[in-house]
């Protein structure tokens, strides 16, 4: 933490990491824990929503529920098969990222996160971003609630999928943490569930490249996508 905290203090001017005492209530935990005071929440919905109408005012046609059954670079165009019809782009760029795998040559690997958000919780003193046990874990509150999710070191093998949905194995040991960590003593109930598939692989470098004459990809964001997509983007626009 030290060695950190001083490769990056040209950045922030101060420590970035630091320990200090639970203020929290949690329990079954150590002692202290890591505190950095740089980061921040994000509204994910508002930031898609940003973004969509940012594409929509530059006349971008976004096509969802759209599957690539197959591509063929012809050097001067590509031709591209969907699931409905077919059609001739200059330029194709992958961004599917945990989706991405036979693409990439299976260095882009699927990896499942599972989520729960409780119902509203009165008095809630939790305020802030957290990542617990390694990072397999990440839990947040949105207003009066917590947004919980993780566990796929619980089944790696069951969680390398593009699939999505819930396992018993997984959203019970969510709670459990919920139970016994993050609110205990006190009363909630689940709202939702749902899950999403991030990119995974050996490195934590995302991959940006080109493919052939006319495809590129800008893939594996491993977990980190809100973080760091935007520059991802920029660097593969760059790229073509």
């Amino acid at each position: 933490m030290p060695f950190i905290n001083e490769v990056m203090s040209s950045v922030f001017k101060s420590d970035l990491f630091r320990k200090q005492p639970d203020p929290f209530g949690f329990d079954n935990i150590q002692e202290n824990s890591i505190f950095n005071p740089f980061e921040m929440q994000i509204d994910t919905g508002n930031m898609m929503q940003e973004l969509i109408k940012q594409a929509t005012n530059q006349n971008i046609l976004i096509l969802n529920q759209i599957e690539v059954v197959s591509y063929k670079d012809n050097d001067t165009n590509v031709e591209i098969a969907v699931n409905d019809f077919s059609f001739i782009t200059k330029k194709l760029l992958f961004a599917t990222n945990g989706f991405a795998g036979v693409l990439t040559n299976h260095e882009v690997k699927p990896a499942r996160a599972q989520v729960l958000v409780t119902e509203p919780i009165k008095n809630l003193k939790i305020k802030g971003t957290f990542h617990l046990d390694k990072g397999y874990y990440y839990f947040r509150n949105i207003e009066n609630r917590i947004l919980l999710g993780g566990g796929r070191n619980l089944d790696f093998e069951g969680e390398t999928t593009t699939e999505f949905g819930q396992t018993e194995k997984i959203q019970n040991h969510l709670e459990k943490l919920l139970k016994e960590v993050i609110l205990p003593n006190q009363e909630f109930k689940i709202s939702h569930r749902w899950s999403g598939i991030m990119g995974m692989g050996n490195s934590k470098n995302p991959i940006v490249s080109q493919l052939s004459t006319n495809v590129y990809c800008g893939v594996r964001l491993g977990g980190m996508g809100v973080a760091i997509g935007s520059l991802v983007g920029q660097e593969l626009a760059s790229l073509v």
